[in-house]
């Protein structure tokens, strides 16, 4: 393989790695933060007191979960755009 081409390649990987690493912290973030902030909007809204307790809990833990599908999915997004700004 040319030095160039292993060179392009090693930046590329960096990159991406840089990347997930920022996507892992993005993620990390929306993972600690956002669920508790959700909650609290959802608790203090005019919706939820229409709801029962238990389809308010519900409610909050189906939003818990797609919120911390999304944050587990940030390094492999930021990895990808990275690389993909990278090529």
């Amino acid at each position: 393989m040319d030095d160039g081409v292993l060179a392009a390649l090693m930046e590329a990987s960096a990159v991406g790695w840089t990347g997930a690493l920022a996507g892992a912290l993005f993620g990390a973030l929306e993972w600690f933060i956002l669920p508790r902030f959700v909650e609290m909007s959802i608790r203090g809204s005019r919706e939820a007191r229409k709801l029962s307790r238990d389809q308010l809990e519900g409610v909050i833990s189906w939003w818990k979960t797609v919120i911390r599908v999304f944050a587990v999915s940030m390094p492999l997004l930021g990895f990808g755009l990275a690389a993909a700004m990278a090529e």
